[in-house]
């Protein structure tokens, strides 16, 4: 028998979501392959029963095989698809979309949502390690297949003031006492401020902060310190707290965020889908509508320009506290936020606000209590803006089951030349409630 964690040659069978190329028996995910091409496959490590591999020497290439725009793009795992047409990439979203609703489509299928596939991402967790052998500091997401920092000093993804930071950041690092002790650094850029939430698992010492401090200064960024949980996240120069800002032109909203607030990383997406969630919800003056899992108000305050009430509930405290701000900031004040968990069991349709429509926008486990919940409230439309299309079908089949109707569904392609993808539903009541 082949001893598995020898190189091979074999053929890619069938994509997959997660931007591997199976083979035919589904043993190995092998990345950078595509169906039918031939290449030299390199087993990485084992995972739930399947091996991990990479690819070279490819032949019988594809028609959609493209060369990746990234340098890095064979050993990064930041991005899966960036050897295939970004035609294909959609083409293959939609289908696997498509595939997961086929047993319960809907009545129409929506245009997908796609901006530019490049400089994109304004927020990422970036892993850091500083390696002995090399004498030298890795700044950057994961390898593929593995749990090692990739050696890169360029990304296409990111924005630029982002990716010109890279290289930057790992001198800086080199030059620190603690950077055997930095695990991480968190990376934001907003429309005007980027900044830099430094995990730190040792105290800096007076030349580390000074060596911080003079960074700020030459590549005017904001550097925020992280010794412990979120909550312990301090500026490292400013007495205060500094936030960002994003906006949505279309509805001429502002919205300022702290560093480690949840906020949609593609910006130019974001607001293409605020802006259809808008249209599906098919606003009046009228209406009265509950933003579950709200965050800092994305959805909240766009729907309250045009209805007369809005509730967002959220579980995360600092969320409801900046929402609020967000609300004040822009002039809304129809719009009420409170801290809620969601996923709470004891929670009833009773308790839920009285609206006659909704919005969900929930984490990839999505809302299968808050859809039991809404089977038996006063509500005769649903908008569910999902980041799983695999939750958002399980939440589908609660809706449906309960007596709506699947309206409409269509992909966003929030990461371009990931395997992430984003989706967004109408639900209406098609039986009377109750």
């Amino acid at each position: 028998m082949r001893k598995r964690k020898q190189p091979f040659y074999d053929r890619g069978h069938a994509l997959s979501i997660e931007g591997t190329c199976n083979s035919d028996d589904a043993r190995f995910k092998i990345h950078g392959l595509l169906p039918g091409e031939r290449a030299l496959i390199q087993p990485l490590k084992k995972q739930r029963g399947a091996w991990i591999c990479q690819s070279s020497e490819h032949e019988d290439l594809h028609p959609a095989r493209v060369i990746p725009p990234c340098l890095h793009a064979s050993i990064c795992g930041g991005c899966a698809f960036q050897h295939v047409a970004r035609s294909e990439q959609l083409g293959f979203k939609q289908h696997w979309l498509s595939e997961i609703f086929k047993e319960q489509p809907p009545a129409q299928w929506l245009a997908t949502i796609k901006g530019r596939d490049s400089g994109y991402r304004s927020k990422a967790r970036l892993g850091v390690k500083f390696v002995e052998k090399k004498q030298t500091t890795l700044i950057g997401f994961r390898e593929v297949g593995s749990a090692l920092i990739a050696e890169i000093d360029s990304c296409t993804v990111l924005v630029p003031e982002l990716a010109g930071l890279l290289a930057p950041l790992r001198r800086l690092v080199d030059q620190l006492a603690s950077k055997k002790s930095i695990p991480q650094i968190e990376v934001a850029a907003s429309e005007e401020q980027v900044a830099l939430v430094v995990r730190h698992l040792v105290p800096l010492d007076e030349a580390d902060i000074a060596h911080l401090k003079a960074f700020e200064r030459d590549y005017d960024v904001i550097f925020l310190l992280q010794s412990k949980g979120p909550a312990s996240v301090v500026p490292l120069s400013l007495e205060t707290t500094p936030l960002l800002k994003y906006s949505l032109p279309e509805q001429n909203l502002t919205f300022s965020f702290h560093p480690m607030d949840f906020t949609q990383v593609n910006q130019e997406i974001n607001q293409h889908m605020v802006s259809q969630a808008i249209a599906l919800l098919s606003l009046e003056p009228t209406d009265q509508v509950l933003d579950a899992f709200c965050g800092i108000g994305n959805f909240s305050l766009p729907i309250a320009q045009r209805v007369s009430q809005v509730w967002g509930l959220e579980a995360a405290e600092n969320s409801i506290h900046r929402a609020r701000e967000n609300a004040l900031a822009n002039g809304l004040g129809n719009v009420q936020f409170d801290t809620v968990d969601l996923y709470n069991d004891d929670i009833s349709a009773a308790q839920l606000p009285p609206a006659n429509k909704v919005l969900l926008d929930p984490p990839r486990s999505g809302a299968e209590h808050i859809c039991r919940q809404l089977l038996n409230h006063g509500n005769d439309t649903i908008v569910y803006v999902s980041c799983n299309p695999v939750s958002l079908r399980r939440d589908a089949d609660i809706l449906v089951g309960g007596g709506y109707r699947l309206e409409v569904l269509g992909m966003i392609d929030m990461f371009p030349h990931t395997a992430h993808m984003e989706s967004i539903a109408k639900f209406t009541r098609a039986t009377p409630n109750g």
